[in-house]
């Protein structure tokens, strides 16, 4: 009987919490079952952590720019397109890299990052096969560096509602060429 008595006020806060989520139809732009991201919404929010350099001894320099995010239906995963560069020496080649990131949502902070971003496309014409393996290496570890510790979107955690949507996140996929948060008890 004790250990029901010291349990009342935890259920009684989840019960509040739920009867909060279940009243709210809308928070400030999630509705109840899902929050969509526009696509553009997360390329504002890239792009300003690009470009991208990584040099070698200076004689060796790999930048990324200019990045597009790609949405893949059904797909768990945030793809990037971006222009790559390679220097080596004087010599300069030009060509396009895709990426794609896996979203990681931190609840406390309502905080949405790319996370075992990994090289998917390599686009660089008349370049022999060790340097693309350099590329490869290269690009994929100057992306994490920049993707893994920035958030790529942050939900609205203002008041209680906010607050509650939150912790309430279950999944994170594309649908309908968007990035769709789903919230606990939804059935998207």
């Amino acid at each position: 009987m004790n250990r029901m008595i010291r349990r009342l006020p935890h259920v009684a806060t989840a019960l509040l919490a739920a009867a909060g989520l279940s009243g709210c139809g809308y928070l400030g732009g999630m509705t109840l079952g899902h929050l969509d991201i526009e696509p553009a919404e997360l390329q504002a929010r890239i792009a300003t952590r690009f470009p991208l350099r990584n040099c070698k001894l200076v004689i060796a320099c790999l930048d990324l720019s200019n990045p597009v995010v790609v949405l893949r239906e059904g797909d768990d995963r945030i793809g990037l397109d971006a222009d790559v560069r390679l220097l080596l020496g004087t010599r300069e080649r030009t060509g396009r890299i895709g990426l794609s990131g896996r979203p990681r949502y931190v609840p406390n902070d309502g905080q949405l990052f790319l996370d075992d971003l990994q090289i998917t496309t390599l686009e660089l014409a008349g370049f022999p096969p060790e340097y693309a393996e350099l590329v490869k290496a290269n690009g994929a570890v100057l992306a994490r560096q920049a993707m893994q510790s920035h958030p790529v979107y942050t939900l609205d955690g203002n008041g209680a509602k906010g607050a509650f949507a939150r912790q309430a996140v279950r999944d994170v996929k594309v649908v309908h060429g968007k990035l769709r948060v789903s919230f606990v008890g939804s059935s998207d």
